[in-house]
C-alpha cells in the first residue's frame, strides 16, 4: 500500500519540494509587491494544486473509507484528460485579475505597451515544446484508435496477430484527445488575452514597481499555463504506458504465442515521462503560488521608506 501511495502522491510531493527549493534560492527575489494581485495569484496556484491532489486522491479512493458517487466516476473516466486544462483555464483567468482600466493615474509614454514589454521570448519555449508533443501524440494515438464495440467512441486500440485472433485495450484516442485539443486552444487564447490585459493599462506613478509587478504577473500566466499543459501531457504518457503493457497469449499449433503492442518497449519511457511531466507541472503551479508570498526584506524596506 505504501508503494501505491508513493507512486500516486510522490510526483506531487516532489514537485512541491522542487518549487520550495527554487523559492528559497531565487523566488523570494521575484515576489509580487503588495496589492490585490497577490490574492488572485495565490488562489490560482492553490486551485491547480488542490485540483491535482483531488484527482490523485480519487485514484486511490477505492482503498480509502471514502464514498465516491458512481456518477462522478462515469464523468471522470470520460473527462480525466481535460481536468488539468480546465484548471489551467480557471487559473489563467484568476491570474488576469485585477484588471485595471486603460485610463487612470498612470504616466504617459511614447512607446506603445504590448505583452512583449513585460515578457521574454524564451518564456514561450517550454509551452511551445509541450504543445508540440501533445499534438504529435494526439495524431499518432488518435490514428491508432478504433471505435469501441459498445459505444462507438474512438478509444480502443486493437491488435490482430492472426485471422481469428485479436485483443484490445483502451488508448488515448480521438474521443479523449479532440476535446482536450479544444481546451488547449482555449487555454492558449486565455493566456494571450490575459497578457494583453496585464500590459495595456497606463503605468502607475511608481513605474519601477508597476513594471516589476506586471512582469511577474505575465510570467505567472505563462508558468501556470505551462504547468497545466505538462500535467495534461503526463496523463497522456500514463495512458500510453497502460496501453503498451497489454499482453495476450494465444494457443497455436506450435505452442502458445505471446502478443504485445509494437510499442511495448516504450512502456518504461512512458512511465518515466509521465512522472517527469507531473513533477514539473506541479512545481510550476507551486512556483506561481509561492510568488504571492511576500519577501520580508522587501516589505520591511517598503515600510521603512
Amino acid at each position: 500500500m505504501a508503494v501505491l501511495y508513493l507512486l500516486v502522491f510522490g510526483p506531487l510531493a516532489a514537485g512541491l519540494i522542487l518549487a520550495f527549493v527554487w523559492w528559497l534560492l531565487w523566488g523570494r527575489k521575484a515576489a509580487l509587491p503588495l496589492g490585490a494581485a497577490r490574492g488572485f495569484t495565490l488562489a490560482a496556484g492553490l486551485l491547480a494544486l488542490l485540483g491535482e491532489f483531488t484527482v490523485r486522491l480519487a485514484d486511490v479512493s477505492m482503498f480509502l473509507p471514502l464514498h465516491v458517487p458512481r456518477a462522478f466516476w462515469l464523468w471522470y473516466n470520460d473527462n480525466q484528460f481535460a481536468v488539468p486544462l480546465l484548471l489551467g483555464i480557471l487559473g489563467a483567468i484568476l491570474l488576469t485579475f485585477p484588471v485595471r482600466s486603460r485610463r487612470g493615474q498612470g504616466t504617459a509614454e511614447l512607446t506603445r505597451r504590448t505583452p512583449a514589454s513585460f515578457i521574454r521570448a524564451g518564456w514561450f519555449t517550454a509551452p511551445g515544446v509541450v504543445l508540440a508533443f501533445i499534438l504529435l501524440i494526439t495524431v499518432l494515438a488518435g490514428g491508432a484508435s478504433r471505435p469501441d464495440s459498445e459505444t462507438g467512441r474512438y478509444m480502443t486500440y486493437w491488435v490482430e496477430p492472426g485471422a481469428q485472433l485479436g485483443m484490445g485495450t483502451r488508448i488515448y484516442g480521438w474521443f479523449y484527445s479532440v476535446p482536450a485539443l479544444i481546451l488547449a486552444g482555449v487555454l492558449t487564447a486565455v493566456i494571450i488575452v490575459s497578457l494583453f490585459l496585464i500590459a495595456r493599462p497606463a503605468l502607475e506613478v511608481n513605474r519601477e514597481r508597476d513594471i516589476r509587478e506586471r512582469t511577474i504577473r505575465a510570467r505567472n500566466v505563462i508558468t501556470g499555463g505551462t504547468g497545466a499543459l505538462l500535467l495534461h501531457l503526463g496523463l497522456i504518457f500514463h495512458s500510453l504506458s497502460a496501453t503498451s503493457s497489454m499482453r495476450g497469449e494465444f494457443a497455436t499449433a506450435h505452442g502458445p504465442v505471446t502478443i504485445t503492442p509494437p510499442f511495448s518497449a516504450f512502456g518504461p519511457a512512458f512511465d518515466g515521462a509521465s512522472i517527469v511531466c507531473a513533477v514539473f507541472g506541479v512545481a510550476l503551479w507551486a512556483i506561481v503560488a509561492f510568488s504571492a508570498i511576500p519577501s520580508l526584506r522587501r516589505e520591511r524596506g517598503a515600510v521603512g521608506s
